[in-house]
């Protein structure tokens, strides 16, 4: 029995339910530890079930065979849904009330007729989520691996002229040949004034001399990704700009010296936000200093000024914090983290 999936048992003890469907992509593909498409998974000590279609049901048998039961449903999902569970004789089924389709809750509910309580649910799987096991913090290590020699790569590739687009696509072209299934994200390259925008859409600007190229980027390995944000130069960097990246960095340096586990998220935050500050750049800082990585590119746990949490070993994250300066220029420098049992590993650290 999978250990994900007792927890999930336990879980629906604890609330006094008989099952939970899950809807969210990442958590299905994290429960059945197979890569989830087009799909819902019933998860109940009365039997285990995955529900999809003719088109995935053949790779999906290879799978979970002799795991998870399937189901392969090319009418209605919904009414196969409700058929399943009334079967399994469940009275009260939780649902993920923020990934559950409204149309989708009153289709269910309308198959169920009564028989059946639907009760909403918060997190339950992705709080598991939130510690890694050993076996996903092999295969982050492998995303940063690749990511890495995509990094490499596109020093070599950036030059006066390159359009931010191409910079995406060589990247992008990149990694597939190198094992990943795609990027993580929408690769932001942010040249010159573009840079201020801290999620800019990369487009047909070329890149210039003595103007800041802001990389944002990961890859997705084998459902697991990875998110890195660097920044290059090209030709003179200009002495704001050159400070405003020292200061940036040493923010990132004092919050990764305070990654330890039991540590306060909040606490983390303040520490770089309050730095940034300091050096008279308040208010430039304008978004959370981290956000959990693993089957989703933003995951819990988050590294923000509102999170009173505490860190637990097995936690990957990044610290990213950045100053933007609308119209001129913008620095972010985003590294993984992982919490060890004494401290904390920059998975990230030899990506220069």
């Amino acid at each position: 029995m999978s250990p994900r999936l007792k927890y999930v048992y336990s879980q629906l003890k604890q609330r006094r339910l008989d099952g939970l469907l899950v809807s969210l992509p990442a958590n299905i593909s994290y429960l059945t530890e197979f890569p989830s498409r087009d799909s819902y998974l019933l998860v109940s000590e009365k039997g285990d079930i995955y529900f999809t279609d003719s088109r995935y049901t053949e790779e999906a048998e290879g799978f979970l065979k002799g795991k998870i039961k399937l189901r392969e449903c090319n009418g209605s999902v919904f009414k196969r849904i409700a058929e399943e569970s009334l079967s399994l004789g469940l009275k009260k089924l939780g649902f993920e009330e923020r990934y559950l389709p409204f149309a989708e809750h009153n289709k269910i509910k309308e198959f169920f007729n009564g028989r059946l309580e639907l009760i909403p649910t918060h997190s339950i799987v992705e709080d598991r989520r939130q510690v890694k096991d050993s076996g996903e913090i092999k295969k982050l290590k492998q995303a940063v691996k690749i990511t890495g020699l995509a990094f490499d790569h596109i020093k070599k590739f950036i030059a006066c002229g390159v359009k931010e687009a191409e910079v995406v696509a060589e990247f992008e072209r990149f990694i597939r040949y190198h094992g990943c299934n795609a990027s993580a994200f929408d690769i932001i390259v942010a040249s010159g004034p573009n840079s201020s925008q801290p999620h800019h859409i990369s487009g047909q600007r070329r890149l210039r001399d003595n103007q800041p190229v802001l990389i944002d980027f990961g890859v997705d390995y084998q459902g697991y990704k990875s998110d890195l944000t660097r920044v290059l130069f090209l030709g003179k960097i200009k002495v704001l700009v050159r400070k405003v990246y020292d200061i940036v960095l040493k923010a990132q340096e004092l919050a990764i010296k305070r990654v330890v586990p039991g540590a306060e998220m909040a606490a983390i935050d303040k520490v770089a936000r309050e730095y940034i500050a300091s050096k008279g750049y308040a208010g430039c800082f304008t978004h959370n200093l981290g956000h959990g990585l693993g089957l989703e590119v933003h995951e819990d746990p988050r590294i923000s000024g509102n999170e009173a949490s505490a860190l637990k070993p097995g936690m990957v994250f990044t610290i990213e914090p950045g100053i933007y300066l609308p119209g001129k220029f913008g620095i972010r420098v985003e590294d993984m983290i992982l919490v060890t049992n004494k401290g904390c590993e920059v998975l990230s650290g030899t990506i220069n």
